[in-house]
């Protein structure tokens, strides 16, 4: 059983009157702890500085008069160059005569593509006859975005009517004649400008 030293007594003694001293004057639980805790760092620190002096006296102890072994001495061995005769200039090979070949005629130019002509539009427009009608619900798109940024707030009607027709329409884009009181109410003004 190791036996404890004065030198722990002293530490610990110390450690408890840093305890006893921080109560006395009051001090809150936690500033307490912040003291005991700081006593107990500077004893820690004591221990290490004794510990580091303890290992170097065993290792002096051990080994009392060893000099450090000087470096091993390299051996410089000297091998001669070995000789580099210089090469004989090569000589120059008398110039190639090369022919050159004609350019080639440059390629007459591709005549351009005439445009091609633009398919003819039909025209949805306000027939002269008031009866109800079937609309081509393409042509419709068609007119209204050709007349797109005279009313902004009519142009945004017209294109949510659209949509909603579109479920209406047939595959060829054809809407029932039921809706055409409806396609003159909110396109007859434009049918009739693309009529005219």
């Amino acid at each position: 059983m190791p036996v404890v030293g004065p030198r722990f007594l002293i530490e610990a003694g110390f450690i408890i009157a840093v305890a006893v001293v921080a109560g006395i004057e009051r001090l809150g639980t936690w500033w307490i702890i912040a003291v005991v805790a700081g006593a107990w760092i500077i004893v820690a620190a004591v221990e290490i500085g004794v510990w580091a002096r303890q290992v170097i006296a065993r290792q002096a102890r051990l080994a009392p008069d060893a000099a450090p072994l000087p470096p091993p001495r390299a051996s410089v061995v000297v091998r001669p160059e070995p000789r580099v005769e210089p090469r004989p200039e090569p000589t120059p090979e008398p110039p190639r005569i090369v022919a050159v070949p004609p350019p080639e005629p440059e390629p007459e130019p591709e005549p351009e593509p005439e445009p091609k002509p633009e398919p003819e539009r039909v025209v949805a427009y306000m027939p002269v006859s008031d009866g109800p009608r079937e609309w081509n619900l393409w042509e419709l798109e068609r007119v209204a975005r050709a007349h797109t940024g005279d009313d902004v707030a009519r142009d945004e009607e017209r294109s949510y009517l659209l949509m909603y027709l579109r479920e209406f329409a047939g595959p060829d884009g054809i809407l029932p004649a039921d809706f055409d009181g409806l396609v003159r109410d909110a396109f007859g003004d434009l049918l009739r400008t693309a009529g005219a």
